[in-house]
């Protein structure tokens, strides 16, 4: 798992994971299967091997220590999206694709005041538009017992790589 996190990390640090931004130009290259969100307007792409995928969505909680109350408190919640592998079993798991969604304002607030958006690791800015930006977990894929980690990162390095640009914050 160690190696694994290691090279997770040299990917991101090099760009080659999380270096992308702004509009999809293309539609990733052996991406066939299309998923729109028409209210967040997310576009993403996924092999063949995924047909019949299932989509959760949950909730992610922005927090951060408020001094006068001596507690964390909410800042901010949004919405995940999380794609489904179709063979994933509750006994035989695959590796999810959860991808968190901000709003500008949210994602400028994580920069500057929110302490915890999931346990350990920082979020990731995928890309963004004018209205959003789409994140990822930097410890999404760490557990080595999970099938389909490579898969799926090279899934998001496809996605990623149809919406090339700059990110809105140092990551």
């Amino acid at each position: 798992m160690k190696s694994k996190f290691i090279l997770f990390l040299a990917l991101v640090l090099c760009g080659g994971l999380f270096g992308c931004s702004t509009e999809a130009l293309n539609p990733p290259a052996g991406l066939p299967l299309r998923y729109h969100d028409s209210q967040y307007d997310l576009t993403f792409s996924l092999p063949a091997s995924w047909k019949g995928y299932s989509i959760l969505k949950q909730q992610w909680t922005g927090e951060a220590y408020s001094p006068e109350k001596d507690t964390d408190v909410v800042r901010g919640r949004g919405p995940i999206i999380i794609f489904r592998n179709p063979q994933w079993k509750t006994n035989d798991r695959y590796q999810d694709i959860p991808i968190y969604i901000f709003t500008r304002q949210q994602w400028d607030d994580s920069h500057l005041r929110y302490d915890a958006v999931g346990a350990g690791g920082i979020i990731l800015e995928l890309w963004h538009d004018d209205k959003y930006v789409f994140g990822m977990h930097s410890r999404y894929n760490t557990d080595d017992s999970v099938k389909g980690w490579k898969e799926a990162e090279e899934i998001v390095r496809q996605n990623c790589a149809a919406h090339p640009g700059p990110h809105l914050h140092d990551n």
